[in-house]
């Protein structure tokens, strides 16, 4: 039992490292992302995050703003119907002029936590009922305070709307307050009545000015306030959750996948378009690509095969500008060219080198006897010899007609004539067949070797060569003659 435990223990610590080191390769990957300035990612995710800033902000203001205005249209239609209610309280008193009970209603409704202030002005400005009694009968400025809507112009308006009547300001306390004035019109009692007659053109008697403390409204408003930014703040972090999950599950990581395909094509390899499992543009982007991989490996193995065409179009072409088509020697051109660089060569470092000139003896009888092709095979069967016989290192060309070349590297005079014997005897022991015929015939060979006197450049080597020829053959054909 006690085993059981540590190995579950041991598989469950194992399993929580290989999270976590998941985890941890996961936050890197994500933090290379997000401090590469030059990412995708990062530019789609400070994109959107910007975009939903303003907006989110524009909404908010704009929230924020109508919210308020609905608030205080409440607020001043409050006033104003408290306004009203207070007139209408101190309507009978008024009209039967019973300042004790205008004074006793004005000190009940004062005692509201929300009233700041109550006064009933007359038109002069002189302050009739007061809800502070140390102000009564002072007279205030008629184009201040409440007086200054109607009374700050010449002409004052005649109905005033509700906006009008209303004034806010800020107390000693700095406090936000609301002021409200309702006008205390002239009725047919007052005008009538003997205590305190008014003239019947006389439109307003006075004006009720009532102020309320805003505390309540504020409060209100900073809670609303507060509601709606904490409400924007998360509407804005899990929409930026969202969108970022968004992006780097149908953005990012596909994109890193077709990055990942394209270094696949690349390097010769095959993308998989079904590691993108989708129909969107990205699903056909990524068949995009793998069908330009498949068309790139298949241009790119057409191209290699086209290339392998060429280098062994260029081989043969070289080989057949090198190389005399009858016999499949070196042809003249060739050996000119090998003999300059060996021939320098042998003069700089001091090397001797040797060339054997040789001539099938009387070939054109050969011709006349058996025909011209039964020439060439005997032409063919000499260079055969020839090239089987000479070292690897040497070169056999074709020089001319019947004649050919042998350049024997590294090699001085004495072992240039036995080599030439030893060809001599070996073509003159071995006929030639052509169809059923064979063929004897003898060639003469003439050997110059450098260094040699009077020599001074390679056509001074084949003229020596050659001169030893032209001395075998005066000499009775089939032999050798060294210059």
């Amino acid at each position: 039992m006690i085993t059981i435990v540590k190995e579950w223990r041991q598989q469950g610590f194992v399993s929580f490292l290989g999270h976590c080191q998941q985890y941890r390769f996961h936050c890197n990957r994500m933090g290379d992302v997000l401090r590469n300035n030059q990412s995708l990612f990062v530019k789609l995710v400070l994109g959107v995050g910007v975009i939903l800033c303003i907006s989110m902000g524009t909404f908010t203001y704009f929230s924020i703003s109508y919210v308020k205005r609905n608030v205080m249209n409440c607020v001043m239609a409050e006033a104003d119907r408290f306004s009203d209610t207070v007139k209408l309280g101190t309507h009978y008193a008024m009209m039967s002029n019973v300042r004790s009970d205008i004074e006793k209603i004005i000190g009940d409704v004062a005692r509201r936590p929300d009233v700041k202030q109550l006064r009933i002005y007359r038109k002069d400005g002189r302050i009739m009922f007061s809800s502070k009694r140390d102000e009564i009968d002072q007279r205030v400025d008629i184009k201040q305070f409440a007086c200054a809507i109607c009374h700050g112009s010449n002409n004052p308006p005649k109905n005033l709307s509700l906006r009008q009547r209303v004034r806010i300001f800020s107390s000693s306390d700095q406090k936000r307050l609301i002021g409200i004035i309702s006008p205390i019109n002239n009725e047919p009692g007052c005008s009538a009545a003997a205590c305190h007659a008014h003239s019947p053109d006389t439109t307003i008697l006075g004006i009720l000015d009532v102020v309320l403390s805003l505390d309540q409204a504020d409060r209100e408003i900073h809670f609303l306030e507060k509601t709606y930014i904490v409400q924007i703040v998360w509407v804005f972090v899990i929409t930026a959750v969202l969108i970022f999950h968004y992006l780097a599950r149908f953005v990012t990581h596909p994109v890193n996948q077709l990055i990942e395909g394209t270094r696949l094509i690349a390097s010769g390899g095959y993308f998989n378009p079904q590691v993108i499992q989708r129909h969107d543009e990205m699903g056909r982007l990524a068949e995009a690509i793998s069908t330009m991989g498949q068309e790139i490996s298949r241009q790119q193995k057409a191209l290699v095969q086209a290339n392998e065409e060429l280098l062994q179009a260029n081989d043969e072409l070289g080989r057949m500008a090198s190389t005399d088509p009858l016999t499949g020697l070196f042809n003249r051109r060739y050996l000119l060219e090998i003999l300059t660089k060996e021939y320098q060569r042998a003069r700089r470092y001091q090397h001797e080198l040797s060339l054997l000139m040789l001539d099938v003896d009387h070939f054109k009888q050969v011709n006349d006897t058996y025909g011209h092709i039964c020439g060439d095979m005997v032409l063919r069967g000499i260079a055969a010899l020839l090239k089987k016989t000479v070292r690897n290192t040497d070169l056999v060309a074709r020089y001319g007609g019947e004649e050919m070349v042998v350049l024997l590297l590294e090699t001085g005079g004495k072992e240039a004539v036995a080599i030439a014997e030893k060809l001599r005897g070996a073509i003159a022991t071995r006929p030639m067949a052509c169809n059923d015929l064979e063929i004897a015939v003898t060639v003469s060979i003439g050997v110059a070797t450098w260094p040699a006197q009077g020599q001074e450049g390679y056509m001074d080597l084949l003229d020596a060569a050659d001169q030893a020829l032209y001395k075998a053959k005066e000499s009775g054909r089939n032999r050798v003659v060294a210059s």
